[in-house]
């Protein structure tokens, strides 16, 4: 069967290349943008503004946590019973004030102040991981269209040989050519760009709702100079970890914190007093039948002005407080337990994020230096050889697949290796330029 007259091949042929061409168009048509224009629209994440909203909560509490008890005002004004002298009366005004013991406003503020402090690390942290997530996405959109891109030169060289082959053979310079191996990797191509395309749009979803863009903003990744960074050592790396990593920060801070409840609850322990002044008027109507002997007084008025001090003490007889402050005095003790784990955690994600690091950075190294180059020459070869005889299509086809998936492991291992910078970085709790830069212990 001659595949030259076969119109249902071109018709499929024409289908793969169809499936391919508009996808890179609509590609090329997409906004451009660069890691610090993404990093620099972390900060409209929605997550990351209600961290700040709750920065301003706890601003709010420390002021009020300043704030001194109101005063009590108490005022009674009694009369005569309805059947008696409505002369009789009785007037009281008393003004009363909580004295607050053991310094509580004071230990209010210091706990509104740690709550701030803690919260602001949170958001720090938060900002450090979306940045890092950020970073992830935008690196893994950059692969996917390198991929894709790849496909398509892949794709557009098969088509150029297909058609020159075509030209050939009419003209007797080759035999007859057997297109299947063609056909069959233009389709397998065309299924492949299918999924790296789907994954970019979910790639391209993810980065948008991480950035607080509209979902369906389309971007095309671009790529920017970076300069060569020396390794540092395990040890400045994890000296560099223990001080930076916000979420041992946190945790000290939470022992601080503790340490803050631990003297709150002994100042509760000591009862607030409350002091009051009073002024009393009491003014009565005596008639003569209160006197003996009668007519004595045949009307007298009196009236008395008092002055009231009182002091209330409330006694600890059952209630000492002592339950809370053992309860303080433990949760302390579980946060030093946290922070001792937190830390060994943290030494292991560093040592294991090191050794990845490691193993990608060789990995794409043996990829960019040793085998995409030598199958590219090897495919060169074979393609000038084919070109020259219009034999041993299946061995060039082979070796251009051979090339394809080594390009796309190369590809892969180029994501790996800058995945894994970014792994480190996020356990060591800043950048490899902060380690760099650091001053020695």
């Amino acid at each position: 069967m001659n595949y030259f007259t076969d119109f249902a091949f071109y018709r499929r042929f024409a289908c793969a290349l169809l499936i391919l061409v508009p996808a890179t168009f609509s590609l090329r048509a997409q906004q451009e943008l660069t890691l610090q224009e993404a990093l620099a629209q972390a900060h409209n994440n929605q997550l990351y503004q209600a961290r700040l909203e709750q920065i301003e909560v706890l601003k709010g509490k420390l002021q009020q946590a300043g704030r001194r008890p109101n005063p009590h005002f108490e005022s009674e004004f009694e009369t005569g019973a309805l059947w008696e002298d409505s002369n009789d009366y009785l007037l009281s005004l008393v003004l009363s004030q909580t004295w607050e013991r053991g310094g509580k406003r004071d230990l209010r503020q210091q706990i509104a102040q740690a709550d701030l402090e803690q919260a602001t690390l949170e958001a720090d942290d938060h900002l450090r991981v979306l940045t890092s997530n950020i970073r992830l996405a935008f690196v893994e959109l950059l692969q996917l269209q390198r991929q894709v891109s790849l496909l398509d030169t892949h794709a557009e060289r098969i088509d150029r040989v297909l058609q020159f082959d075509q030209v050939r053979v009419r003209e007797g310079e080759i035999p007859s050519l057997n297109p299947e191996y063609l056909r069959a990797e233009l389709t397998e191509l065309a299924a492949q760009r299918g999924e790296f395309v789907t994954q970019r749009y979910q790639v391209q979803y993810q980065l948008n709702a991480l950035m607080g863009a509209p979902v369906e903003t389309a971007y095309v990744a671009v790529e920017e100079e970076t300069q060569e960074i020396t390794l540092p050592s395990v040890a400045d790396i994890l000296r560099f970890a223990s001080r930076n990593r916000s979420d041992l920060r946190k945790l000290r801070s939470v022992i601080q914190q503790a340490d803050l409840r631990i003297s709150m609850e002994r100042a509760v322990a000591k009862r607030d007093w409350d002091l009051g002044l009073g002024y009393h008027r009491i003014r009565s109507t005596l008639n003569s039948n209160d006197f003996l002997p009668g007519g004595i007084i045949d009307s007298a008025d009196s009236s008395s002005n008092l002055l009231e001090m009182r002091l209330t003490i409330p006694l600890s007889l059952w209630d000492d407080n002592s339950g809370n402050l053992s309860a303080a005095i433990a949760a302390k003790s579980v946060r030093e337990r946290e922070l001792a784990h937190a830390e060994i955690l943290v030494q292991s994600e560093v040592l294991s994020a090191y050794q990845e690091y490691q193993f990608n950075q060789q990995r794409g190294e043996l990829y960019r230096q040793n085998l995409v180059p030598k199958l590219e020459e090897n495919l060169q070869r074979l393609e000038a050889a084919y070109q020259l005889t219009g034999e041993a299509v299946s061995e060039w086809l082979g070796t251009q697949r051979e090339f394809l998936y080594a390009a796309l492991q190369g590809l892969q291992a180029d994501f790996h290796s800058r995945e894994s910078v970014v792994k480190l970085e996020q356990a060591m709790g800043g950048s490899l330029e902060e380690v760099t830069q650091a001053p020695s212990p």
